[in-house]
């Protein structure tokens, strides 16, 4: 604009003709100039400021033709090229989450982003080399880039995680073609330490401190050797647990982790277990003094039941006078998992009577285990399969002569039932020499790691309570109309 306000500064208007050009060509100017700065710092009035140039533009080159001073007609072609560049559509990018919704296809969704037709089969035919969008499920989200100009809109490119270890990339090519990329992100493996106190249920204490269930029941199959988690654990008892747990890249849990060292505070008694890995690839779990507790067989074989029947003489709730109790009745709801309380080989797995569905398993020559009323059996459970201890051999059911869903346990020793919360069963292997005092130096270094975690992640908490900045704005997912 400084080179206008140049050219006309030096317009000498000598004629009647001339200075009449000048001024008409100069209100021309004007209004171009006030139409292209509308155009330019005013959105909202961008359509009248383009009507407005465009208007007067061609009065404006009309008299840059005719003029008869060289510098007015130089500033008038200078002031047609400003109108043009004004005019010109300048492409905005821009970033647009979406998400998935019920019964929606990928390309379903592209097109309800209101993004072009051929750019939407395009790209979910892209994607379908690569992954099978029929896995997608409703609400996942999928980052969309787009370039706008004018009213026309073009897909340039999406990408979205259909799976905590899968990222895919679908590009646009100069073509107008999409190609689609996936691939896979490593794994990242975090050591976690929680502690917490047990108000209700050992789950429940877990869940509070934010420890997975996966975790909870591997530390109660743990325990269940020598825990009975109904008559030892109360109110105000804790627990503790360090645990090795694969992630995303975005921290999400993927697959089982593994329970490093953990402990029950109960009555204020501590009781410790750490996880060994020997040489030959063997897993077990020891206490402090290096003694597996691992035991024969599992006290508890299904996971947080309730005794409702203990072994012994009892009034028969549906028979009505007394007889010998044999077994324990553990109640639990319908389909709850029972677990193998030993390794052995599946005696029997039939229906079988007042018992209702039945297993009996042998552990050796002279011990044995029964399980009845289930529901049903497990997937590979039949007469002579060979069972691990807790393996899943069944399900808790009401089958036979039953009041409501509860398992039977029953403990054969010697072909005789005897009491499974009180016999004694044989402990498994003890560390020693050499072993026995890596293991305690080991104890020391686990015990300053949990401790150290639970430090850092207590400060963090704290950290983020004193700051409490606000949070920025996150961008609201577009969620796509579901079909009516």
């Amino acid at each position: 604009m400084r080179l206008v306000y140049i050219r006309l500064g030096s317009v000498h208007a000598n004629t009647l003709q001339v200075r009449r050009t000048a001024s008409l060509l100069l209100t021309g100017l004007i209004i171009l100039c006030v139409g292209v700065t509308g155009h330019h710092y005013w959105p909202s009035l961008a359509v009248s400021a383009g009507a407005l140039v465009r208007a007067a533009a061609p009065v404006v080159a009309g008299m840059a033709d005719s003029a008869p001073l060289q510098a007015v007609a130089e500033t008038a072609s200078d002031v047609q090229e400003l109108a043009a560049a004004a005019l010109a559509q300048t492409p905005e990018n821009s970033t647009r989450i979406v998400e998935m919704g019920n019964g929606r296809t990928f390309s379903r969704m592209l097109l309800d982003a209101a993004l072009p037709s051929d750019d939407a089969l395009a790209a979910a035919a892209a994607l379908g080399k690569v992954y099978d969008h029929r896995k997608l499920k409703a609400g996942q989200e999928v980052a969309l880039s787009i370039t706008r100009l004018g009213e026309n809109r073009t897909l340039t490119g999406l990408a979205f995680s259909p799976e905590p270890t899968k990222e895919i990339s679908i590009t646009r090519q100069p073509d107008g073609s999409f190609i689609a990329q996936m691939k896979n992100t490593p794994l990242e493996r975090q050591r976690i330490a929680a502690r917490g106190e047990i108000r209700g249920s050992l789950y429940g204490a877990g869940e509070r401190e934010g420890v997975p269930r996966a975790i909870m029941a591997a530390l109660i199959r743990a325990y269940s050797h020598e825990i009975d988690f109904q008559r030892d654990l109360h109110a105000g008892d804790k627990f503790e647990v360090l645990y090795d747990q694969p992630t995303a890249k975005d921290g999400t849990p993927v697959g089982q982790g593994v329970i490093i060292y953990a402990a029950l505070i109960i009555r204020d008694k501590v009781r410790p277990l750490y996880r060994v890995t020997f040489g030959d690839g063997a897993v077990d779990y020891f206490n402090e003094l290096g003694q597996s507790v691992k035991r024969s067989l599992l006290r508890t074989p299904v996971e947080g039941a309730r005794v409702t029947s203990g072994f012994g003489m009892r009034i028969h709730p549906l028979l009505g006078y007394s007889k010998m109790h044999k077994g324990v009745d553990f109640g639990a709801p319908t389909g709850t998992p029972i677990y193998a309380s030993g390794t052995g080989v599946v005696e029997e797995a039939r229906f079988n009577g007042a018992y209702g569905r039945y297993i009996r398993l042998r552990h050796n020559g002279r011990t044995q285990t029964a399980y009845a009323h289930l529901s049903r059996f497990a997937k590979g459970v039949y007469a002579g399969a060979r069972v691990q201890q807790g393996d899943v051999i069944g399900f808790v059911g009401t089958s036979g002569r039953s009041t409501g869903p509860h398992l039977h346990y029953e403990v054969i020793v010697d072909r005789k039932q005897v009491n499974p919360l009180s016999v004694s069963m044989p402990t498994g292997r003890t560390l020693e020499g050499k072993t026995l005092t890596q293991f305690k130096q080991g104890q020391t270094k686990i015990k300053q790691e949990f401790q150290n975690l639970l430090e850092k992640d207590t400060a963090s908490q704290n950290n983020a309570q004193v700051l409490s900045p606000e949070p920025e704005p996150k961008p609201k997912p577009v969620l796509v109309a579901q079909k009516s």
